[in-house]
């Protein structure tokens, strides 16, 4: 059976006092999320890199003639600028993610958003606490403040925030490249957590998955598709 990385803790972590600071110094920049059908409560955004760089949005999703570039919110965060230099690769959005005391972010996917498909989620939380719940395929993963992970969001995933106080994440996405992989290949066994998966797919299976890697049109998405055609003629 093939494998899969389901999340990884990086062996280092990150000032939360530096980061608090900057936090504050942007605390009236917070853009509330309005897609209601994923959750329930008060769930916002500090935009940092975005389509475009607009800071009206927080959606992390290609579109037809959009770049991903940093907003003007960004000059002000020089501390989080050198914790991305800890990733060489491209970036896609850099936010800041809220969740309201009481507030639920509803069980879902996030379709391909995985190492494997060459895009990967970082998480650093900032302000967070016991009481917040975060479940990653039904696993419960308690992730820290200053701490650095990786989490597999093409596995559902759901979040309960049941404390008093604001659950604030630093979020960003990167393109998996060489670099990227050596270092998630330096990660030592115990801080990650891998999963079997379906070794084989039907015919049809295959084409969607090649057609989708096609479209994402990056150099490792591209290499994947063409392994895949290679395995299968």
């Amino acid at each position: 059976m093939k494998t899969v990385i389901k999340y990884l803790q990086f062996p280092f972590a990150f000032s939360v006092e530096k980061l608090c600071d900057e936090l504050n110094a942007l605390s009236a920049q917070w853009v509330l999320h309005f897609n209601k059908a994923h959750f329930d409560g008060e769930w916002s955004a500090i935009p940092l890199r975005s389509l475009n760089g607009t800071l009206g949005d927080i959606f992390p999703e290609n579109r037809i003639n959009s770049t991903f570039q940093d907003t003007i919110l960004m000059e002000q965060c020089p501390y989080i600028k050198s914790i991305l230099e800890h990733f060489p690769s491209e970036f896609k959005t850099i936010r800041l993610l809220k969740l309201a005391p009481g507030a639920i972010i509803k069980e879902h996917k996030d379709a391909e958003l995985a190492y494997e498909y060459g895009e990967a989620r970082i998480h650093i939380p900032i302000l967070t606490n016991p009481d917040v719940e975060f479940y990653l395929d039904n696993e419960r993963v308690d992730m820290k403040p200053g701490e650095c992970w990786y989490m597999n969001f093409d596995l559902p995933h759901r979040i309960i925030n049941k404390s008093a106080t604001n659950r604030i994440h630093l979020v960003f996405d990167i393109v998996v490249n060489d670099r990227i992989r050596e270092m998630f290949e330096g990660v030592t066994p115990e801080m990650e957590k891998i999963i079997p998966v379906k070794e084989q797919f039907s015919t049809s299976e295959k084409m969607n998955i090649i057609r989708r890697l096609r479209e994402m049109n990056t150099p490792v998405s591209l290499q994947l598709a063409a392994t895949m055609e290679a395995e299968n003629e």
